[in-house]
C-alpha cells in the first residue's frame, strides 16, 4: 500500500510528522555523534581493530540523517504554503 503524499496529508498529520521526524533526527544525530567520538577514542587510544569498524557506522548512517533533515524541510515548506503558523 502506498503512503499518502505530503500534499494529500492533513495539517494535523503534517505537524505530527514534522515533530516526530525532528525528535528522531535529533536523537539519531546525538547517538551518531557519541558513537563517532567513541570510535575515534578507540581508534587512537586503544585498539584500531575495534575503532575502525565502529567508525564506519556513523559515516554510513549519516545519509539517513540527511534524508530526515530534508524531509523536515519539505514538510515545513508545505505547511508554509498552507499558511500554517509554525
Amino acid at each position: 500500500m502506498k503512503s499518502p503524499t505530503i500534499q494529500e496529508m492533513s495539517n494535523e498529520a503534517l505537524l505530527k510528522r514534522k515533530k516526530t521526524t525532528e525528535v528522531v533526527t535529533a536523537a539519531l544525530a546525538g547517538l551518531l555523534s557519541l558513537l563517532l567520538l567513541a570510535a575515534l577514542f578507540l581508534c587512537f587510544n586503544q585498539q584500531a581493530s575495534i575503532g575502525l569498524p565502529l567508525l564506519m557506522i556513523p559515516l554510513a548512517l549519516s545519509s539517513v540523517l540527511y534524508i530526515n533533515i530534508n524531509d523536515v524541510r519539505v514538510v515545513k515548506k508545505e505547511l508554509q504554503a498552507r499558511n500554517q503558523m509554525l
